[in-house]
């Protein structure tokens, strides 16, 4: 599993306009390269399942 982190200083950021970055915490689940889960809770849920906790 790989954990990136993005300073995001503003919502008129480049990276906050690139990315379509609304809300904070934003968390975005890839499978094979694909994003598979935007929503932070169906992110959390299948982290969750799969480090088993």
């Amino acid at each position: 599993m790989r954990l990136r982190k993005v300073d995001v200083e503003s919502w008129n950021s480049p990276v906050a306009q690139q990315y379509r970055i609304r809300s904070l915490p934003t968390l975005w689940l890839y499978e094979d390269g694909q994003r598979v889960a935007t929503d932070t809770r169906e992110v959390l849920g299948r982290l969750q399942r799969l480090i088993g906790d």
